[in-house]
């Protein structure tokens, strides 16, 4: 009779327990928003406490238990619906839980797309990002919005949801936490807890179950433990409907293994490829990096609103899902108005033919730059006609190649031989607007360039030293376009090589698709010789030494290529012994190539690629954008919020550090020249000894320095590059201001924390005949007179130039962001 009791009792208890939480799943079948008779109950709706997960009944129905740190009950919102609330806050003691649903046809179809944005970091207001970003989804139409955290502060947590809802962007919205989103209160969620619902919580769209969870770290301590998530997580992994495919949010990367398990502790881990992983989506890194971690894409995307911390643009992303639940995605470039430029070909030039491979005739090659950032470019028409009697000689459309640029060929009839042309081109954009350039040049199907030979440019301003700013070359103005190619993907900051008659590059790819090469073309017709394949994006400098090209990717691979045919020699992957991301450059010196950073600092055998010493001093800070500088016996490099590195080159002994004086707040690398190191770094210009690291003069200026430009020092000036105020140059005995040469507003922004309307010049000036060059943020390629600033010449490309030029004899190349290699002569 006492067991029995006691039976009845704990049933008695278990009762009101197990029913704590009931609610019902309507269909608002009226659209009124809320819940009416004729609305109807939906069954099979996941509905979760925090940790138990239910679905609905036949009649719409749920129950459950809750438990101790149950502060929401949330549904997962099912596809082909929507809501405008899908959580209640279990505050409220509500005596049901109800929830409205509408019928959505873009959360229905298993093709649909989404808009990740992350790290606004809001403080003090939000922008025209946010009108860029509103635009796009208007014209777009993605299925739902994520916001994957870092909102940021108490000030960005009140503010930003104000501004970026279902409402204002007329979609769903989605937010995770970041770590900057844990503020201070009786636990770090509190805040927002209270404006933006639950940290764990899925929804689906299509056939793809979307899971967000919050980060496991941050500037306050958490209630929830990474056990309390693994455990809801447990649960709603396990009722996914059969052949749903998996999406993950979170602020941060869950693993940098590729086993991909969601870890709480060692008794306490789920393996997520177990349930059709296709992707975990993320931010945190101020960075743009995608990576295959076997057959899983982890995919970061840098800030929308500014630069970021290794100078990735300033982008969102979006990402589309088709009928087999394969994922491709594009980033997305903010503040970009309509713009369309012709770079060849280009305006008030000589223009020449090429020769089509498939019949052998004569071609006007037609090349484009275009870009608008609210919406996409649906198609590029031209018009060709003689400029004297407005006759029409041809018309038809582009091909996109790359996401700036657009090109083609146009057949041109033997009697327009030495006439003056006009080319009209148009880009046509998804939201109705479009933008027109015009280039009116003379065509000469049999037009040759003399050329005067010159020295091979093995690297980054020439050397290991990076003191071939000033050079012997014959570059002088007028420059005449000799060629331009496209390598079919973005150039970031690998500046170009010429040696061997040959022009090597390498290229950028941010997205999925990892479309990313090292390419040679033919130094004086511009054909492509070879195309090698990287793992991954590379992002910086490569090098050149006895006919080996050396470069490394983002995915800490380097290698080392036979310069004629593009055939690999060998391959090392260097290990930084933390989170494998790479954007430093490497540098080749005297049969000896310098790669890799922190804990993966390495020298190596150019030749066999045998490891000679590897940096066991320091390690590895964020995402960097140094070159090896090679100065004397000393290897300079250096992390972006860590400091400026001396290390033996022959053994590689750290010898010295220097990070205060905003020396540890930096992206450029040092030239080496008349026995000193010649640097920028956040707002002041260094010399330095670098034997010793001891800092000889320090010149504090009224401009944002933390860009990747290497000073240029001639005999009067140092001159460089500035985040936000274009071109500086400086006295060189005195260090005084000298002049100025002011840039238009950055098409993109790539400096970290650098915004609209900056003007910033990420890339290296390069000195010829009294001439400096240097390509710029808002597209243009500058030529300034070196002694007063004055702005000579520029160059309208129409894609941001963010890798430094390179000259040879009369010749430079030019490369800008749109995946455009230029060759330029001097006429």
């Amino acid at each position: 009779m006492k067991r029995l009791s006691v039976i009845l009792i704990s049933f008695l208890l278990y009762l009101p327990l197990s029913a704590q939480f009931k609610g019902t799943v309507y269909i608002d079948t009226d659209q009124s928003g809320i819940f009416n008779k004729g609305d109807k109950p939906l069954a099979g709706v996941m509905v979760t406490d925090g940790l138990n997960v239910v679905k609905t009944d036949k009649k719409g129905r749920f129950s459950l238990p809750g438990f101790e740190k149950t502060r929401f009950i949330t549904i997962t919102t099912p596809a082909g619906y929507e809501t405008e609330q899908f959580y209640l806050s279990a505050k409220e003691n509500r005596k049901s839980y109800d929830f409205v649903l509408t019928e959505s046809e873009r959360t229905k179809s298993k093709e649909h797309s989404f808009v990740q944005i992350t790290d606004t970091e809001v403080t003090g207001g939000m922008g025209r990002w946010v009108t860029d970003l509103q635009q796009y989804i208007k014209n777009e139409k993605p299925a739902f919005l994520i916001h994957t955290g870092d909102i940021c502060y108490e000030p960005g947590l009140t503010m930003h949801n104000q501004v970026v809802n279902a409402q204002t962007m007329d979609c769903p919205v989605y937010y995770c936490i970041g770590n900057h989103d844990l503020v201070k209160g009786k636990y770090g969620e509190e805040l927002y807890e209270s404006l933006y619902g639950p940290t764990w919580y899925s929804f689906d769209v299509g056939n793809i179950h979307y899971v967000v969870t919050p980060i496991d770290h941050g500037d306050n301590p958490t209630d929830y433990t990474l056990k309390d998530v693994y455990n809801w997580l447990k649960n709603d992994l396990a009722l996914m409907k059969e052949g749903q495919a998996l999406i993950l949010f979170n602020h941060d990367l869950f693993t940098a293994s590729d086993t991909f398990v969601f870890k709480a502790d060692n008794e306490h881990m789920l393996d997520l490829r177990a349930f059709n992983t296709k992707a975990q989506i993320y931010g945190h890194m101020h960075y743009n990096y995608v990576r295959n971690q076997n057959g899983i894409y982890t995919i970061c995307t840098g800030t929308l609103d500014k630069g970021g911390i290794d100078h990735s643009p300033s982008s969102f992303r979006d990402i589309k899902v088709d009928a087999d639940d394969n994922i491709s995605t594009e980033l997305r470039y903010a503040f970009i108005e309509p713009q369309i430029a012709i770079v060849s070909p280009m305006d008030s030039q000589i223009t020449t033919s090429s020769v089509a491979a498939s019949t052998g005739e004569k071609q006007l090659p037609v090349s484009v730059n275009t870009y608008h950032s609210q919406a996409k470019t649906s198609h590029v028409s031209y018009i060709l006609s003689d400029a004297e009697n407005k006759q029409e000689i041809a018309k038809g459309n582009l091909t996109s190649l790359t996401d700036w640029n657009w090109n083609g060929n146009i057949q041109i009839p033997a009697n327009e031989n030495g006439k003056r042309l006009h080319l009209t081109v148009t880009s046509f954009f998804n939201d109705g607007k479009k933008a027109t350039a015009t280039s009116q040049f003379t065509y000469q199907k049999d037009f040759k360039l003399s050329t005067i030979p010159g020295k091979d440019w093995n690297t980054l301003l020439q050397n290991a030293a990076h003191s071939g700013g000033v050079n012997d070359s014959q570059v002088k103005l007028p420059l005449q376009l000799q060629w331009t190619a496209n390598t079919g993907s973005n150039i970031f900051m690998t500046s170009p090589i010429i040696a061997g008659q040959k022009v090597f590059i390498a290229t950028t790819d941010d997205n999925v698709s990892l479309n990313t090469f090292i390419c040679a073309f033919d130094f004086n017709s511009g054909k492509l010789l070879w195309k090698f394949p990287t793992a991954n994006s590379v992002k910086n400098t490569i090098a050149y030494e006895n006919g080996i090209v050396i470069a490394q990717d983002a995915a800490c691979n380097l290698y080392a290529l036979d310069a004629d045919s593009g055939k690999l020699f060998w391959k090392q992957y260097i290990n930084l012994d933390s989170y494998p991301y790479l954007t430093e450059g490497v540098t080749v010196d005297k049969g000896i190539a310098y790669a890799g950073i922190g804990a993966g600092l390495s020298a190596y055998d150019l030749k066999t690629g045998q490891t000679i010493w590897t940096n066991k001093d320091w390690k590895q800070r964020e995402g960097a954008t140094t070159t090896l500088t090679v100065a004397g016996n000393v290897l300079v490099s250096g992390t972006q919020w860590g400091g400026l590195y001396g290390n033996d080159i022959r053994t590689g002994k750290q010898l010295w550090k220097l990070s205060d004086n905003g020396l540890g707040n930096r992206g450029a690398s040092p030239v080496y020249k008349d026995g000193k190191l010649w640097i920028i770094s956040s707002k002041s210009f260094f010399t330095i000894e670098p034997q010793t690291g001891k800092v000889l003069q320090q010149k504090e200026l009224s401009a944002n320095l933390d860009v990747t430009s290497t000073p240029l020092v001639t005999e009067q000036e140092v001159i460089f590059g500035t985040a936000d105020r274009g071109v500086f140059a400086l006295d060189k005995s005195t260090l005084f201001s000298k002049w100025k040469a002011e840039t238009s507003p950055s098409l993109v922004y790539t400096a970290p924390y650098s915004s609209t309307p900056q003007a910033g010049v990420e890339t290296s000036p390069v000195a010829s005949q009294g001439v400096v060059y240097i390509g710029a943020s808002d597209g243009y390629l500058y030529a300034i007179d070196q002694a007063t600033g004055i702005i000579k010449e520029k160059y309208n490309l129409g894609a941001p130039v963010f890798s430094t030029v390179a000259v040879s004899g009369n010749r430079m190349i030019v490369c800008d962001f749109a995946g455009n290699v230029y060759c330029f002569s001097s006429k």
